[in-house]
């Protein structure tokens, strides 16, 4: 009669040093068991996790893509130790080709878990505006594991790595409900009523109906210029983003007050005297 054990160490398939045995087989099968288990748990924890940080689908749905494959490797590992596989003699042989892998996606790497580090601390959302190390401003519209998307002030949609995200330097402006200060400059003639020429400023950001009307804009007299007297209007706004367009707007409403008011804007002059 043949015992368990013998019906356990019974050879399946044999090739120098690989065996297969039915204990083998029920070996693997448990590994694989195993695995399916821890791979569940997981993946429910990344979900109570999401819901806490109010991650969608999409953001985490890649981080447990990687744990799954890199668990799933740890089982095919042990799987291979079972029948019999070196796997030393393999990660030795093939130690050279990982190494050129390892250098040929450095980058592609670098921006993906730089794009998980984006996702799990939450530090620049979607709706953001920041400034990237070039000046160029940047409202982010979508994130990704290895890219963001952002629009800049031309409408011009950019792809930027993770990475730029996590080593550059970014001047981040947070989307919200607070007002931010801007200015614009503006020379009058030497001789202008200078009261008069703050009074109209002011008007002139007032008009503008973006600008706070509860933060009063200031009006500072920054310089005694070559040909003017150099002022600088300080106005406050919650449009972060289209402020180019806001300037410039304000800028046509001095021009049409002074103009209005008898304020000369100067343009330096030169006499010449030829002998």
């Amino acid at each position: 009669m043949t015992s368990p054990e013998e019906v356990l160490n019974y050879t399946i398939f044999h090739y120098n040093s690989v065996e297969i045995t039915v204990l083998s087989i029920i070996k693997i099968l448990l590994v694989l068991l195993v695995t399916k288990i821890i791979l569940i748990f997981i993946r429910k924890a990344f979900s109570l996790t999401a819901k806490r940080k109010s991650l969608s689908d999409a953001d985490w749905a890649m981080f447990y893509i990687i744990i799954k494959y890199f668990i799933y490797l740890l089982g095919l590992t042990y799987i291979l130790h079972i029948i019999g596989v070196d796997v030393t003699m393999l990660i030795a042989g093939s130690s050279a080709l990982l190494i050129g892998l390892g250098i040929g996606i450095k980058q592609y790497l670098y921006d993906l878990f730089s794009g998980m580090i984006l996702l799990f601390e939450r530090k620049i959302i979607i709706g953001d505006i920041i400034e990237l190390e070039d000046g160029k401003i940047v409202k982010i519209t979508d994130m990704g594991m290895r890219f963001s998307l952002g629009i800049d002030r031309d409408d011009v949609i950019i792809m930027i790595p993770n990475s730029l995200l996590i080593s550059n330097k970014i001047i981040f402006w947070k989307q919200n409900k607070e007002f931010s200060r801007f200015s614009v400059s503006v020379g009058v003639a030497y001789g202008s009523d200078t009261n008069l020429v703050s009074k109209l400023l002011v008007e002139a950001a007032l008009l503008h109906e973006k600008v706070s009307k509860k933060k009063k804009p200031k009006v500072w007299l920054t310089e005694f210029g070559d040909s003017s007297l150099n002022f600088k209007l300080l106005f406050w706004t919650q449009e972060k983003f289209r402020i180019e367009q806001i300037k410039s707007d304000i800028n046509f409403n001095i021009n049409k007050l002074f103009y209005e008011n008898g304020i000369t804007i100067p343009f330096p002059q030169r006499d010449v005297h030829i002998k």
